[in-house]
């Protein structure tokens, strides 16, 4: 078997239908689904074809571990449940990574209205993160202008998206998987830095026939609940790769950022992320 496709469904049951359907009409290769549903009180059992695991949501990185345990292909793909696969990427992909040795590939990614959306990152350090905000913000208001620079070709890079990551399984096992102390967010750079570190290369491959609705443009609780598992995520990141001086550079930032939002919006979040910093909120 070519693929296993792996996706963690939260709460996002609509998403995962148009997902899963997109799959099987578009994917030409063998495969199986793998769907580790972390909210049971969605009612999965419509979807025919396709092994459900009903978990307790432990985060994103057990339910991807738990899939990967039962996945029987050669490559996982580990794919967000709020993507639209338009049409067959496999042969290609097939075909230009058959010889090469990786650790681990990115597929590219596109808005619902077709604007590229970047999916790979420089190395997570404080400055290089200022870095890729900006190039974030040139992919969604000059797209036309740099997407041949940032989409053209295959390349190596820092770090890929977990939004469509794919990875040969041999791989995957060797690496222990994604790190279960992350529950959201930063798991999938992680897994990157790891990998790099033992020598692997990771790639961005181009694609244009993904669609990512982007958690944050869909689920409510992004501002909130979900906000907050990003800085904790950040800064566990910071603790396992970074030097004390980028430890030291992120927290003053997070501290003089929230502590001016806490004075000037009245938002749970702002006093849960400085608690954070504070070594009060676990």
């Amino acid at each position: 078997m070519d693929f296993s496709v792996i996706i963690i469904n939260y709460k996002q049951k609509d998403f995962i239908l148009n997902c899963v359907e997109s799959i099987k009409e578009n994917l030409k290769c063998s495969f199986e689904i793998i769907i580790v549903n972390n909210s049971p009180e969605d009612d999965l059992s419509t979807l025919k074809g396709v092994t459900i695991i009903n978990n307790l949501n432990k985060g994103f990185s057990q339910a991807n571990n738990l899939a990967a345990n039962h996945a029987q292909g050669n490559y996982l793909l580990f794919l967000n449940s709020d993507t639209v696969l338009k049409k067959d990427f496999s042969q290609g992909f097939l075909t230009d990574f058959k010889d090469k040795e990786f650790g681990a590939a990115g597929l590219g990614l596109v808005y619902p209205d077709g604007r590229y959306q970047l999916s790979y990152w420089n190395e997570n350090k404080f400055f290089n993160e200022i870095k890729n905000k900006k190039i974030e913000k040139e992919f969604k208001n000059k797209y036309q202008v740099v997407t041949k620079e940032y989409n053209d070709i295959i390349k190596e890079v820092d770090w890929v998206s977990g939004a469509a990551l794919i990875m040969k399984k041999d791989i995957f096992e060797g690496i222990k998987g994604f790190d279960e102390d992350y529950f959201l967010f930063y798991e999938d750079a992680d897994l990157c830095k790891r990998l790099k570190l033992k020598g692997d290369n990771i790639y961005f491959y181009p694609f244009d026939g993904l669609i990512h609705y982007k958690g944050e443009n869909v689920n409510k609780t992004f501002l909130t609940d979900t906000y907050y598992y990003s800085k904790k995520s950040q800064l566990l990141y910071y603790k396992k790769h970074n030097s004390l001086y980028e430890r030291t550079l992120l927290r003053i930032y997070l501290l003089l950022k929230f502590t001016f939002r806490a004075m000037t919006e009245r938002k749970d979040i702002n006093m849960k992320v400085l608690k954070l910093l504070f070594g009060a909120e676990k």
